[in-house]
């Protein structure tokens, strides 16, 4: 009896227990760029290269001049010509989508910092942006 009784337990040792699907957790992937729309893309990499002064990148989602609007005073960025009057502060953080009757017309910037001389600015920012063939390019930033 002792036997069998062993050989049951060994036997159910070795059989697979089920777990139900409310217990198992999904593996969590990170977005991979393909995932990112297009115009949150372009507005990232804007940011991030107008922080850094890589205006070749810059240049690549934006437009010939961009407007940059400090309350009410508004500095010009050329990045066709590598020239800013204004530059942008890190770290930002909140980027979200603008839309105006379906369309995307912008990116709303939660936190965003721009420096004009001595004198630097945060707030909140939006960065319009304008769709040419496809292809989305930052035409102008407003700061709070």
């Amino acid at each position: 009896m002792r036997t069998s009784v062993r050989v049951l337990l060994l036997a159910l040792a070795f059989l697979p227990i089920a777990t139900p699907a409310w217990t198992q957790q999904k593996a969590e992937t990170p977005a991979t760029a393909a995932d990112v729309p297009a115009h949150i893309r372009a507005a990232q990499t804007f940011l991030l290269a107008w922080g850094k002064g890589n205006w070749g990148e810059a240049k690549a989602v934006a437009s010939e001049k961009v407007a940059v609007k400090l309350g009410d005073k508004t500095f010009t960025l050329d990045p066709a010509a590598g020239k800013a009057d204004a530059m942008l502060v890190f770290p930002f953080k909140g980027i979200s989508t603008v839309r105006v009757e379906g369309k995307v017309k912008g990116v709303m910037v939660e936190e965003i910092g721009v420096k004009v001389g001595e004198a630097e600015t945060r707030g909140r920012g939006t960065l319009t942006l304008e769709e040419k063939e496809g292809k989305f390019l930052v035409t102008g930033v407003a700061v709070e």
